[in-house]
Order: C-alpha cells, then sequence, then structure tokens
C-alpha cells in the first residue's frame, strides 16, 4: 500500500511537498536516561527532577521506502511530579539522509510531548512496576523528507518491568500509533539488560510494528533487534551503544541500524545511617555493653564489645523466700469485712440486709444484674418516677461495662392485688418502659427483650404490706453472654 501511495505522490508533485512523504523510521529514541535503547521502563523522573537524552541512529536501506540511509538525532527532555508522574518532550532531527531519487540534508521530525504515570510498584526498589504513557504526535516533521506524517498522532502505551538488585531488568511495551490520515499501528517492544561488569550492562532488544487494519498483510509485519552495552555511572550519566539487523521486512524497518546514546538520569540520594561507635572497636553503640572501653584483642565473648576479665565470682549466700503476704481482709476497700461482705469484690455500702450488705446498687453476677433497689412507678401506672433515674443510670453503666451480655430479660413482677390479666399487661408495660429507658441512655435495644409476669413469680407471700411490696419488682436476668475471647 505504501510503495502505490509513494509512487502516485513523486508522480504528480514536486519533491518539496509535504504530502509526498511521511515519518518512515521505525525507531523512536526512549525519553528517559534511564530507559534502554528502545524499550521504555516503568521508572519516573525524581520529583521536580530534570533528564535528559541524545540519541543518535544511523539507519541502512529502510524497506518499502526510498531512503538508503539516514542519520537522526533525538533530543528528550523529562520532568518529575510527586515521584509519580513524568513529562517529557523529544525532538527527532533528521541530520543526513539518501534518498534514491533526491539527497536530502537537515530536517525536523514530528515533535513527541510524552507522560508516563507509575500506577503500580515501588518508586525505585522493588521487583516489578507497571506504567501508563502516553505520546502526543505534533506534525513538526518535513513530509518531502519522509520526517513527519503531516497530522497530529497519539500513542498511548503499557509498560512493565521486573529488576532485581543486581540491574537485571526485564522490560516490555504494548502501544497503539494513532495517525489520522495513514495506517494505524501496533506496536511492542522488548527488552532485558544483563550486569557483565559493576555498572557495565549487556542489553538485548526487540522492536516490533504492525498494521492494525491487517497486520498479516505483505510488508505490514516488521522486526528489528539491538544488542548493545550500557555504562551507567554514579552521577547519574549513562553512556551506550548497540546495533542490530532487521529479522522481518517491514515498511520502514532498517536492514542494520546502530545507536548510540548519552542520557542523564537524576539520582536519589539513599540516606546516610550514620552508626555511633565512640570506643572504635567495631561494634556499634547501640549493641556495646561497654561503649567507652574497646573490646581489644581478647573479647568477653558473653557481653559483647566488652574485653575479657578474670573474675572471681564470690559464693552467693542463700536464698530466702519471703513468706507471702497475708490475705486482704477487705478485698474491695468498703471498710466492710470480706467475711461479712455479700460482695467482697464489689464495694458497696453497709446495709442491714445481709443479701445486700456491702453491695453495690448494682452489680453483675453469672446470671443476672442485680439492683438492691427498685425502680420506682407512678401508681398502677408504667410511669418511671423521676427519682429512679439515678438508679437507672448505674444499670445503664453497668450494661456498658460489660459488652459481654448479648441479651438481658427485663423482667416486670407484680403483687396480688387486681387481676391476673390486668397485672401481667401492667407488668410488661413496666419492663417495656424500663428498656425505653436504656435505649435512651445508649443501650443497643437487641440485648433487651422485655417480658411481663404479672404476679405469678412472688419472692415472698403477699399477706402483708411489705410481703407486695418486695412482689413489686424489676429484675435484668442474663439469656445470652458472649464467649470469652481466646488467644
Amino acid at each position: 500500500m505504501r510503495p502505490i501511495l509513494l509512487a502516485l505522490a513523486l508522480s504528480s508533485a514536486p519533491l518539496g511537498a509535504s504530502a509526498q512523504g511521511w515519518s518512515v523510521s521505525r525507531y523512536a529514541a526512549p525519553p528517559s536516561g534511564e530507559d534502554l535503547n528502545a524499550t521504555e521502563r516503568a521508572l519516573v523522573t525524581p520529583h521536580l527532577r530534570v533528564g535528559g537524552l541524545v540519541a543518535v541512529d544511523w539507519a541502512r536501506s529502510l524497506s518499502g521506502v526510498p531512503v538508503e540511509q539516514r542519520v537522526t538525532a533525538h533530543l528528550a527532555a523529562t520532568v518529575g511530579l510527586f515521584d509519580r508522574v513524568q513529562l517529557g518532550v523529544v525532538m527527532p532531527v533528521v541530520l543526513t539522509q539518501e534518498i534514491s531519487m533526491a539527497g536530502s540534508s537537515l530536517a525536523p521530525g514530528d515533535l513527541r510531548v510524552d507522560a508516563r504515570v507509575r500506577v503500580l510498584g515501588p518508586a525505585r526498589r522493588g521487583s516489578g512496576r507497571l506504567a501508563l504513557a502516553a505520546t502526543l504526535l505534533l506534525p513538526t516533521g518535513s513530509g518531502s523528507a519522509y520526517a513527519g506524517d503531516g497530522a497530529v498522532g497519539v500513542v498511548p502505551r503499557l509498560i512493565f518491568e521486573l529488576t532485581n538488585a543486581r540491574d537485571f531488568v526485564f522490560a516490555a511495551n504494548l502501544g497503539l500509533a494513532v495517525r489520522p490520515g495513514w495506517e494505524n499501528l501496533l506496536l511492542a517492544r522488548a527488552g532485558v539488560t544483563i550486569p557483565l561488569l559493576p555498572r557495565v550492562l549487556v542489553t538485548l532488544e526487540a522492536s516490533a510494528e504492525t498494521l492494525l487494519a491487517d497486520p498479516v498483510a505483505g510488508g505490514a509485519f516488521s522486526l528489528e533487534a539491538l544488542g548493545g552495552v550500557h555504562h551507567v555511572g554514579r552521577g547519574g550519566l549513562a553512556v551506550g551503544v548497540a546495533a542490530g539487523p532487521r529479522l522481518i521486512a517491514g515498511e520502514g524497518s532498517a536492514d542494520v541500524r546502530v545507536v548510540g546514546l548519552v542520557g542523564y538520569a537524576p539520582q536519589v540520594a539513599e540516606p546516610v545511617v550514620v552508626v555511633s561507635d565512640r570506643d572504635h572497636d567495631a561494634v556499634p553503640d547501640a549493641d556495646d555493653l561497654c561503649p567507652e572501653v574497646p573490646a581489644g584483642v581478647r573479647p568477653d565473648s558473653r557481653r559483647r564489645g566488652c574485653p575479657f576479665v578474670e573474675r572471681v565470682v564470690p559464693e552467693a549466700p542463700p536464698v530466702v523466700e519471703p513468706p507471702p503476704p497475708p490475705p486482704d481482709p477487705d478485698r474491695d476497700h468498703d471498710g466492710i469485712a470480706n467475711d461479712d461482705d455479700h460482695c467482697p469484690d464489689e464495694a458497696g455500702p453497709a446495709t442491714s440486709d445481709p443479701a445486700t450488705h456491702g453491695c453495690p446498687r448494682v452489680y453483675v453476677t453469672a446470671d443476672r444484674v442485680v439492683i438492691t433497689q427498685q425502680p420506682r412507678f407512678a401508681i398502677d401506672r408504667a410511669v418511671i418516677l423521676p427519682e429512679s433515674a439515678p438508679l437507672l443510670m448505674e444499670v445503664a453503666a453497668a450494661l456498658e461495662a460489660h459488652p459481654e451480655l448479648v441479651r438481658i430479660e427485663v423482667q416486670g413482677h407484680t403483687d396480688d392485688r387486681a387481676g391476673d390479666e390486668h397485672n401481667q399487661v401492667l407488668s410488661r408495660r413496666r419492663a417495656e418502659s424500663i428498656c425505653d429507658w436504656l435505649v435512651g441512655r445508649g443501650i443497643d435495644r437487641p440485648r433487651l427483650v422485655a417480658r411481663g409476669y404479672g404476679r405469678t413469680r412472688p419472692l415472698v407471700d403477699n399477706a402483708t404490706p411489705a410481703g407486695r411490696a418486695m412482689n413489686r419488682r424489676v429484675e435484668f436476668v442474663v439469656l445470652e453472654r458472649s464467649p470469652p475471647a481466646t488467644r
């Protein structure tokens, strides 16, 4: 297809018309001094640092076009943002070339504006990275010199690399060149660096391109190889040279290509760790048991950093174990002896009732939340009287302090006055009022179950006013506990 277009262009217009040519070179220098000869890496320039690259490639006998040989310079610069983004520009310039029908000298190529974003992997160290990149092709090139497409294009790419601590690198690029007015191309590049000497690397690369619309058409697929060496200096200066043949002839591929480059990639300074060793015995102070005294020629094997000293250990006197302390007679320190305290581990006031003597108004046992006083209600109603608020606040505090009490039944009980149905409803409504009050103070509603038992469960005989007062009560019964946490 391209040779036919070329013949038509050459026969219908003078050589200087931009419509006669397009960018025929299959080589595009990468923008960064840390990249390979043709393959990009997923690294980005450090934040607000500037890098650069000057590459020169010589290509002989470009396939499918009348270019016999060409020398092109590629001038690139990059700047980093946030150690995540790299922006760059690459300007190719044809220094000289031989065209079969005419000679040609200096000619600009299409300016490339590049952006690269590292999306996965660490900034520097680590075994793998992934980056996304895109290049905007601006029509600054000379069509008559076969150095420009004459239209804006874009080349999105995916960049992947694997590395190790010994400077071995494998990098792969996959992209699509979208060029209005010309066929779109699929691009693939891969390369490896292999350590040869300190800071000297062997590079092996392959570059392939094909037409997106018809990848298997004659002349659509091209494959070039490059092999060379790279020297990476301590200051970030890189010098490399590579050469390679065409393996599969596709349009624009070179019979032989030679690439030389000089690049600069700003280095990220490693933090300097100063290890203190005051006695200069090669044992850091942090590990030296004698930081002011050198270990000498005979160090103590049991005391690191200390010199060996003959020691005479006197016979130790027999160890006499002290008697165990007597038990605390008042463990909760509420002034009531343990033997008389119904709640010896929870402080509480003294009362005349042995069942509540020394107990707080609210305390938790294995199966209940015990209250030593009862909330007060309006007569024959479920309205909680204000004087019951302090007691219920202590109940709420106990429930908050014991989240392992998953479900608590709030029981309402009455005396034997009035009928069964009336007492059943009244006791249930009073239990619900207690639940509503506790929920209003932050207790989760699913933890509370309200139930009225009426007069079915008296504590004592209802024959006396005192007995009926004891039977009118609210109880908190633990229905479910969460299992203790295991370690």
